[in-house]
């Protein structure tokens, strides 16, 4: 049985509700806890220890020059969703830094995008069994259209939080 830290304990206790309200709650909620999240209006679609998928519609604060997300938005887009599977499954005695993002644009977007992260059953037993790791989070960026016109990578690491305080 996968151990559940306080971030998965929280959207365990929102399984009771119609997939809408759970989207509204989790969005607001997460917002809270990464601001910057908040403010562009980062949608939580589907989220557990081994997937998490979020939206971004194209509205206006988040545009380019030419009317698509912009190049930044995309990939927070993609940092949120990797960042949420991670952090689903590291002890609550951890936090989660990304440590590296790579990002390929493939082709112009059309519309909103989706972003989709996944841990495989072995990422999860590693985060949940050690103090201090890292690992690649696949996730897979789609637009409206259905393609994706990006491609990224999300090297996340997760170290204790008394290692933390001793550097500082």
């Amino acid at each position: 049985m996968t151990q559940r830290n306080r971030l998965s304990k929280l959207v365990h206790s929102t399984a009771r509700f119609p997939q809408g309200i759970r989207t509204a709650l989790w969005s607001k909620a997460f917002g809270r806890i990464v601001p910057m999240v908040g403010t562009a209006k980062i949608r939580y679609l589907e989220v557990s220890a081994s997937q998490v998928t979020v939206s971004l519609a194209n509205h206006k604060a988040m545009q380019n020059h030419i009317g698509q997300l912009h190049a930044c938005a995309m990939a927070l887009l993609a940092e949120t969703a990797t960042g949420f599977v991670t952090a689903m499954n590291v002890p609550d005695s951890a936090i989660v830094l990304i440590k590296s993002m790579k990002a390929d644009f493939k082709r112009p977007s059309k519309g909103a995008m989706t972003a989709t992260a996944t841990l495989t059953a072995e990422q999860q037993k590693l985060m949940q069994s050690t103090e201090k790791g890292e690992t690649l989070v696949s996730v897979t960026l789609q637009d409206e259209s259905g393609e994706e016109p990006i491609k990224c990578e999300m090297l996340w690491a997760w170290v204790a939080k008394s290692h933390l305080k001793k550097k500082s």
